[in-house]
């Protein structure tokens, strides 16, 4: 059930490139958080931000007792974001989650390779959902892209965590030159010739489009977690609406990221 609570920062970490991680003190929601859910962020004064923002859960922070906290990573572009980067610890902020559906990880009894893809801020829900993979982890592959170097925070956190780690630049700057479409398909590839792969993908539209096509070219399961602009964040506005691939009716061409996301099945929708 998700709560509408002020809570403190706890700390702020600048990571480069206008990229940061923040920290929120939040018990109930990091307990309660699943990879791929998302929180609405504000900010007290209305004046610097007027309706809250989503923001992927990036990790959970836990003490001896359970979990006390969790992360947002964001990137500085505009005013509510430039507000976010002022905050020090100890200031309050308005939060609403976990919200949305989030991925549903390979069951104990069907286990599967997994291979996340993760486009630039799109590596945002990927720590978590290393978390809650736990020793399974050691076998993911992790291939994520960018426009330069400083456009992959956090890449180094998964390097000790997963099985491999593939990094692309489209100026080649870090890792491979170009986009991330190459080393995705040599391990689609691989894939063909293994049993029990799987695709996780989060990133901007025309990356998601991209990773949908191939994984249902070789029918490899796929789930996208989209990102999108919201306003309310539980499915009232309908303001953050994506076609579905196969509609039962008229009422049912479109589909809320909010609340039937941000995560689907890539044979769900059509990007």
């Amino acid at each position: 059930m998700p709560e509408n609570i002020t809570a403190q920062v706890e700390e702020q970490q600048a990571l480069g490139g206008d990229y940061h991680l923040l920290r929120i003190a939040g018990p109930t929601i990091a307990a309660a958080a699943r990879a791929g859910q998302f929180v609405m962020l504000g900010l007290g004064d209305p004046g610097e931000m007027l309706i809250r923002r989503p923001f992927s859960i990036a990790r959970v922070i836990e003490s001896a007792e359970g979990p006390v906290a969790f992360e947002i990573l964001y990137k500085v572009v505009g005013r509510g974001t430039l507000a976010f980067s002022r905050l020090r610890p100890g200031a309050a902020m308005s939060v609403l989650g976990p919200l949305g559906r989030g991925f549903w990880l390979p069951a104990p009894e069907a286990p599967c390779r997994p291979i996340l893809v993760a486009g630039g801020i799109g590596i945002a829900p990927f720590p978590l959902f290393v978390q809650q993979l736990g020793p399974a982890a050691r076998h993911a592959e992790v291939i994520y892209g960018g426009r330069s170097a400083v456009d992959l925070p956090l890449a180094q956190w998964f390097e000790p965590r997963c099985g491999t780690l593939t990094l692309a630049t489209e100026d080649g700057t870090e890792g491979l030159r170009g986009r991330i479409t190459a080393p995705l398909e040599q391990a689609l590839d691989r894939a063909d010739e293994q049993e029990g792969s799987c695709v996780f993908a989060c990133g901007p539209h025309p990356m998601l489009a991209a990773v949908a096509r191939l994984c249902l070219e070789r029918q490899i399961p796929c789930q996208l977690a989209l990102e999108e602009t919201m306003a309310c964040g539980f499915g009232v506005c309908l303001g953050c609406v994506v076609p579905r691939r196969h509609p039962t009716d008229a009422f049912d061409r479109f589909a809320r990221v909010c609340t039937e996301g941000p995560v689907f099945d890539a044979r769900e929708i059509v990007l």
